[in-house]
């Protein structure tokens, strides 16, 4: 059941699920969603109660997410409208052309394609030219910064990517770290900043005080860091 709270002038809203548990237990989701599991004959004034008192923690642990949302409104993929690459803008340049390709030059991307009315493929070109672009922006700044995590991570770390909808990015158990193709856009430093947040993830997998404590020990910028990508419009 969907439920809510008042905190302050902030509404958190969460879903409530009734387990057969002892503990009254709160997760927050990459995503920024919240799920409360409360053993089954908890009253929904208990919840409510339990939920106010985290809401502090509730709120920090939400705001420490690295979430993707996009503040651009939808493309149109028509010429002169602008695009992001490296934290830069450029002008859609569309041409007719039978040899379908993307091309940067200036301050302008140029597309080439069949039809300039087939959004869709104009959207496929420039998606595929922006990953071409990403595999080796990633992984040279990946072979860059993969040695801060030589003292507290044992193994090599991995590095992969892909579109994602929700995050720019994740690290799991497995020693990968997982970036969003759309930070192609971002900066480099912005790039940089995923990437270390990440893998200071293969220390802690989680946002505690000592997760924070290692981020601040290899990258004491990330503050600012982070709130100029909170700031992109891609």
């Amino acid at each position: 059941m969907k439920d809510k709270v008042t905190y302050g002038t902030t509404v958190i809203e969460y879903d409530l699920e009734y387990k057969p548990r002892k503990t009254l237990g709160i997760k927050v989701y990459p995503d920024k969603t919240i799920k409360v599991l409360a053993p089954e004959e908890t009253s929904i004034e208990k919840v409510r109660e339990k939920v106010k008192k985290k809401s502090s923690w509730i709120l920090k642990q939400q705001d420490f997410f690295l979430s993707f949302h996009p503040l651009t409104p939808p493309r149109k993929f028509v010429s002169g409208e602008t695009h992001l690459y490296l934290g830069r803008q450029y002008r859609l340049k569309l041409q007719d052309s039978s040899r379908q390709k993307v091309k940067l030059t200036g301050r302008r991307i140029h597309v080439y394609v069949k039809d300039k009315e087939d959004k869709k493929a104009i959207e496929r070109l420039l998606k595929g030219w922006y990953k071409d672009k990403a595999s080796k922006h990633f992984k040279t700044l990946f072979n860059e910064l993969k040695s801060l995590s030589k003292s507290f991570y044992e193994s090599e770390p991995q590095l992969t990517y892909r579109w994602m909808k929700k995050r720019w990015g994740s690290c799991d158990k497995n020693g990968k770290v997982h970036l969003n193709l759309e930070l192609i856009k971002a900066p480099k430093k912005c790039i940089e900043y995923v990437i270390v947040h990440e893998l200071c993830h293969l220390k802690y997998l989680n946002h505690s005080t000592a997760f924070f404590e290692l981020l601040e020990k290899v990258y004491p910028d990330w503050k600012a860091t982070k709130d100029r990508l909170e700031r992109l419009m891609v």
